[in-house]
């Protein structure tokens, strides 16, 4: 679950995704297909267009692992059976039980997280926008204001009252 967490992929993403997409060296992920449950096949991506997912130190340590758990795979992550029938929840709930968290989770919040939290470690919209797949700017302005970014600092000049008179203010209380 931490590809992702990390990639902001979706679940058929992740699950097409093979070594080949993965360029270590460059810490680079190609999204170029999407597995689909209704043609039990793999298919281009949502919006049909190919695109990079940038690798942080954290996702190549994982990536790492992942290879050496499972040298002879062509596939990055394991096909869970629930997976392969669109069930990619129940995946991720066994998981979130088996680290103890009991909070249910669907899958597409992992992509909401990965938006959110880069938006508000102030990187640039239309970056996210790119890696994360989403073409529709009105789809994602939900992640601009889940992130607060879209009003951070818009009050920061709005200062009605003046200074000496706060701690009178605050008496009124």
């Amino acid at each position: 679950m931490g590809n992702a967490l990390l990639t902001g992929m979706r679940s058929g993403e992740l699950m097409a995704l093979e070594w080949e997409d993965v360029d270590m060296d460059n810490s680079i992920i190609q999204v170029s297909k999407s597995f689909n449950k209704k043609i039990k096949g793999i298919k281009c991506t949502k919006n049909r267009t190919w695109r990079n997912v940038d690798v942080n130190g954290q996702l190549k340590n994982l990536l790492i692992e992942l290879r050496r758990e499972r040298p002879n795979d062509n596939h990055v992550l394991p096909n869970f059976p629930e997976w392969k029938n669109g069930n990619a929840g129940v995946v991720l709930r066994r998981f979130l039980v088996s680290i103890g968290i009991k909070k249910v989770v669907v899958f597409h919040t992992l992509r909401a997280c990965f938006a959110t939290h880069l938006l508000s470690q102030g990187v640039e919209p239309l970056k996210v926008m790119r890696m994360g797949g989403w073409s529709d700017l009105k789809t994602f302005q939900i992640y601009l204001r889940m992130s607060g970014v879209d009003v951070k600092g818009v009050t920061s000049n709005f200062d009605l009252l003046p200074n000496q008179n706060l701690d009178n203010v605050i008496s009124v209380r």
